[in-house]
């Protein structure tokens, strides 16, 4: 049950990032949900609630690694959209 609710919360907060957040002419507002990740991460492992181990490290570098990717497709899509005005 806890897998699903840290995936159902991980997507939810990757669409979040992607569409709302980063999807804006404030870069620095996109860097939220990546910076939180981070230091949520490394107060789960430095608390002992996440386990030191390989499994644990990769899940937390892809998701790091995902937040990341979608701050920049969150970029793109402002800079599109403001393109296209442009040209209207």
């Amino acid at each position: 049950m806890l897998g699903i609710i840290f995936v159902f919360g991980s997507m939810t907060s990757l669409i979040l990032e992607k569409y709302v957040l980063a999807n804006n002419a404030h870069k620095w507002l996109g860097a939220i949900v990546p910076l939180l990740s981070i230091i949520f991460i490394i107060g789960l492992m430095v608390a002992n609630l996440m386990p030191f181990d390989v499994l644990n490290i990769v899940l937390a570098v892809v998701y790091v690694s995902l937040s990341f990717i979608f701050w920049g497709q969150g970029n793109d899509l402002y800079h599109q959209r403001v393109v296209s005005k442009m040209y209207e």
